[in-house]
């Protein structure tokens, strides 16, 4: 997906006074409204500010918010923040800073600004016990350090498929991951193969762990980690191709049976 700044806001979008929020799921592109919380919490002792409602187009904001945390601008200090839970267990927790940013990062994949209004597009992650929504396939895997033996919170997934098409995921506080994608299209003989990255910092699951959440511009920043293909070797993880009706278990060869892992080095 393409992250774009100032974009005309879709047909019929009306924007409340102050920064709003807006969802889809980055698995369909569909936009996601219901079963969702939003909770303003003050950074620092994690009090309530507020919560955020959806208007008539889908758009959250906080109608009753004390105008000092309203008018908070891009560039103010970071004194709240913003964390957004599915009740409903499709999609992962998220936090983001507020005052909200000002310019498209990671899961934040387009921002409107419409006279003093500001609205930011949001992707949302799936979680690990989702079901595929109908037509897609699955991609599943636990992703453990190889050092440690632990499971990786919070890792940012990338998997490019055999059409070339980018698919982002993550891990939970466990280290669970689901992906759901289209289904891959009749093989071709120059199809390329499917590649996995993954992007992990220790650091964010710690810091993670008062708001439940990781935050949307860490989660984004964290750097390379490589997906060991052998659990007795150093050579890249690349993941095999689907089987027609199967999911895609993404694993480390040379566990036991019962430890169905991708392992990442030097965690």
């Amino acid at each position: 997906m393409v992250a774009t700044l100032l974009r005309p806001p879709q047909e019929g979008l009306l924007l409340p006074a102050g920064p709003g929020l807006a969802f889809i799921d980055s698995a369909t592109g569909q936009p996601v409204v219901d079963g969702l919380r939003l909770s303003l919490l003050l950074r620092r002792g994690g009090r309530l500010l507020g919560r955020a409602v959806a208007s008539a187009s889908g758009a959250w904001h906080w109608p009753d918010l004390d105008d000092r945390w309203r008018q908070a601008a891009p560039g103010d200090p970071v004194l709240a923040d913003v964390v957004v839970r599915d009740l409903l267990d499709r999609f992962l927790p998220l936090s983001l800073p507020w005052p909200l940013p000002a310019i498209p990062a990671g899961q934040i994949t387009a921002v409107t600004v419409l006279g003093s209004a500001r609205l930011l597009q949001v992707s949302l992650l799936s979680a690990p016990g989702r079901r595929a929504p109908p037509g897609m396939v699955s991609v599943f895997g636990q992703l453990v350090g190889q050092a440690s033996g632990q499971p990786v919170a919070w890792a940012r997934i990338r998997f490019t498929d055999t059409d070339s098409r980018v698919h982002e995921g993550s891990t939970d506080a466990e280290g669970r991951l689901a992906l759901h994608l289209a289904g891959p299209r009749p093989q071709r003989p120059a199809a390329p193969a499917p590649q996995l990255s993954v992007f992990s910092a220790p650091a964010l699951g710690t810091a993670s762990l008062g708001l439940g959440a990781p935050d949307v511009l860490a989660f984004a920043s964290q750097p390379a980690a490589v997906a060991l293909a052998d659990a007795g070797g150093a050579t890249p993880y690349a993941p095999p191709v689907f089987n027609p009706g199967e999911p895609l278990i993404l694993a480390t060869l040379g566990l036991p049976a019962t430890q169905r892992e991708l392992r990442l080095a030097g965690l």
